[in-house]
């Protein structure tokens, strides 16, 4: 028989038929029977608002639709093909609706006298609640704790295992679903469960749809989590009551919604960078940058095994020599990979990688593996191989580098193309901000959400101009200006800074570029505003999105180890060889004036971290202890006999090899300056902080080819050859400043 339809009434004007009061959205999936209780009720029981009902099946085969189709010809009916879940068919039902609320209502619930109306009228006098979960009990009229705080990862471990009495009655478990309390009163809460929300539209307009990376839960514990953040109160109101058959239908264990669901809870925690307390932000992404580099030599090390078991097999069986024995051949293995991880390392096969091209990490792979092999090839090699014909087992070689290039750009290729899934999944994305205002912003925020695989995760936008009001697109607040920037990377753990200005803004290039400059995070800048930062930049193209990377690391990975040995080895060769000179030089020091004959002082080393720096004492004791800090001139009155003759001769500067040995500084860079001086300098000199983002050196461009600091109007020059440098840094040019500093040294042109 077909149903007698009520009229949900009131229904007194045109437009309201147009614009009903509420929306009312259920989601089904092969459960006819819930599904007429669930419909049957909501007619029988709103009595005062106007309504709609839009129904979306994922794809039952139970005759639901018909069903609908016969009996309830004003329902909307979305039909998708194949199973959405619930976030993509609650979103579709959301595209659809019209009404200025819109109540979430799970298929197995039955809706009691006036609870829909209640929940809406508490709406209409409370709006600052964004969003109100009703009291839900289940078919035996018990309760179902269905208001909580937000959870912790051991929090679904718990309930997991709560058969047992210790985890059901602990008081981690307990807190979260509010156990401890009446829920008789209205309250706000951290959320409410997905089963009956009413939500008010302009909570989408803040907020966003819901996250369709979850596919069963917890889109609905994500959702409230970021109406929250937007400043909207969720609360639980007990005055209507729904009923929720969900605890009373059998769930089968290990089935694929339960995998898709742990899915979601692991896609939850990455997403919003904690584990156990959602205010402390105490772990930022689920796949860190540690785990990446483990999973990346773990690939290279099952790669290489294979390929030299596969190549000692060949071998064998052409009767060349090769190992035979299980140990010295595991042993054998390991060495192997020592080697070709020492080279990889020393090519820079294991820095950060994020949606970079896999085909240019194939061709550096062949690139390292041609050098590695062609190394061992000459290290193996006798004379009769250069006076005769190669033999056999030499020619082998050829076939080790086919294997390797093949199985390890192979492995590598896999790895990325894994990571790159995870990454459209939502998986380890980066803190990103995007600077800027106007429609090139939100162009940019497009083009970047449209592909995730970039590797950006948008946290908010900053504005060119002071915030005096909440703004938002797609969800994303406008979190500062530009002057605050600093602060927000530092807080927020940013680690890419996308900038889009219109080009009438581009004058704020060079303020962002400033706030940014002795910060861990990367720049990137829309190809407009290329002109204004010419020649300090580097451009990467990813999905036809062209972004310039701007003051990049210059250096290649493998020279900033080389440099780093260099470091080490040329400091502990002169600290060593010459103990007996400095030993000397601090005596006279010592017989000269009293005091000690070493001088230490704070300096801003890598990233403006300070660290003590060591020099050979040319001037009186307490130099500074009446003037304050101060540059030293060029009759400095302070500096004595020796000390003058020290600084012409740059002695002054050989206790900070320690330094070098400890890592505070390496041989050529930027001299560190007192952090007093720093803080001016940055306000005065645009890009001057960019010179904390290496290690300080002893000596430098700007040394070889200025003067002594003596004002901060003589400081303009030498912060143009430092960024000269900085712009230009290579071995090669580590090597003209040491030769050119010996010239320094010998000719005595120190002050």
């Amino acid at each position: 028989m077909k149903a007698q339809l009520p009229d949900p009434h009131p229904q007194t004007s045109e437009s309201e038929k147009e614009a009903p009061v509420v929306s009312i959205t259920v989601i089904s999936w092969n459960a006819l029977n819930d599904l007429k209780i669930c419909i049957e009720s909501i007619y029988q029981t709103i009595q005062n608002h106007t309504f709609e009902i839009i129904v979306v099946d994922n794809h039952s085969t139970d005759g639901s639709v018909a069903f609908l189709q016969e009996n309830y010809p004003n329902i909307e009916i979305i039909q998708n093909k194949k199973n959405l879940g619930v976030a993509r068919a609650r979103n579709q039902a959301l595209q659809a609706s019209r009404g200025r609320y819109i109540l979430f209502l799970d298929v197995d619930t039955k809706s009691t006298p006036g609870a829909i109306d209640n929940l809406i009228e508490f709406a209409e006098t409370n709006e600052d609640a964004g969003i109100i979960g009703a009291k839900l009990i289940d078919g035996d009229a018990q309760l179902q704790h269905t208001c909580r705080q937000f959870p912790s990862v051991l929090t679904y471990i718990f309930q997991k295992l709560k058969f047992m009495p210790f985890f059901e009655q602990s008081r981690r478990l307990r807190e979260h679903i509010m156990a401890d309390w009446d829920h008789s009163q209205v309250r706000e809460v951290d959320y409410v469960v997905g089963a009956c929300q009413l939500i008010r539209r302009a909570v989408l307009s803040d907020v966003g749809q819901l996250d369709e990376r979850f596919f069963y839960g917890p889109e609905d514990v994500d959702f409230c989590l970021r109406a929250h953040l937007h400043g909207w109160k969720i609360v639980y109101f007990p005055h209507a009551t729904v009923v929720h058959f969900s605890h009373n239908k059998h769930k089968v264990p290990f089935s694929k919604q339960t995998f898709k669901h742990l899915w979601g809870l692991f896609y939850f925690f990455q997403k919003h960078g904690y584990l156990f307390n959602v205010k402390s932000k105490d772990y930022a992404v689920i796949m860190p940058r540690g785990l990446e580099t483990s999973l990346l030599v773990l690939v290279d090390f099952l790669t290489i095994a294979i390929v030299f078991f596969v190549w000692s097999f060949v071998r064998n069986m052409m009767g060349v020599f090769t190992l035979n024995e299980p140990v010295p051949l595991i042993v054998a293995n390991l060495l192997v990979f020592l080697y070709w991880f020492l080279l990889f390392l020393f090519f820079g096969l294991y820095r950060a990688w994020y949606a970079y091209s896999r085909f240019d990490e194939v061709l550096t792979v062949l690139k390292t593996v041609t050098i590695g092999t062609l190394i061992i090839f000459f290290v193996t090699a006798n004379a009769s191989d250069i006076s005769t014909p190669p033999k056999f087992s030499r020619i082998l070689i050829v076939s080790y580098w086919f294997l390797m290039a093949m199985f390890v750009a192979g492995g590598r290729s896999v790895l990325r193309t894994v990571q790159r899934h995870l990454l459209e999944a939502g998986f380890g994305l980066r803190r990103t901000l995007i600077v800027g205002s106007g429609k090139e912003t939100r162009r940019l925020f497009d083009k970047v959400a449209h592909f995730p695989a970039l590797g950006y995760r948008i946290i908010g936008f900053i504005s060119i101009r002071p915030v005096r009001e909440k703004k938002r697109y797609h969800g994303v607040p406008v979190v500062g200006s530009i002057s605050q920037l600093g602060k927000i990377i530092d807080s927020e753990r940013i680690e890419d800074v996308l900038i889009a200005f219109h080009y009438r803004d581009q004058k704020h290039v060079m303020e962002v570029l400033n706030q940014c400059a002795d910060k861990e995070v990367k720049l990137k800048i829309t190809p407009d505003l290329y002109g204004t930062i010419m020649g300090r930049a580097r451009t990467n193209q990813i999905y036809g999105t062209t972004l310039i990377e701007i003051l990049p690391q210059h250096m290649q990975p493998w020279e900033q180890k080389v440099k780093r040995m260099l470091d080490i080895f040329v400091a502990a060769l002169i600290l060593i060889f010459g103990l007996p000179l400095w030993l000397l030089v601090a005596l006279i020091i010592r017989l000269e004036t009293p005091g000690h004959p070493l001088y230490s002082q704070e300096r801003c080393g890598l990233r403006g971290n300070p660290f003590k720096i060591y020099k050979f004492r040319s001037m009186v004791s307490d130099a500074e202890k009446k003037s304050g800090p101060t540059w030293a001139t060029k009759d400095d009155m302070r500096v004595t006999r020796v000390g003058k003759f020290i600084r012409q001769t740059r002695l002054d500067e050989i206790p900070q090899f320690w330094n070098v040995l400890r890592g505070d500084m390496s041989l050529i860079g930027p001299r560190p300056e007192r952090p007093y001086f720093v803080e001016q300098l940055r306000q005065k000199f645009p890009l001057y902080s960019r010179r904390l983002r290496i290690r300080p050196g002893i000596t430098g461009w700007a040394q070889v080819k200025g003067d002594y600091d003596t004002t901060i109007e003589n400081v303009r020059q030498k912060i143009q050859f430092d960024l000269f440098y900085l712009e230009n840094m290579s071995l090669r040019m580590d090597f003209k400043i040491m030769l050119m500093t010996i010239y320094v040294v010998l000719a005595r042109r120190g002050q």
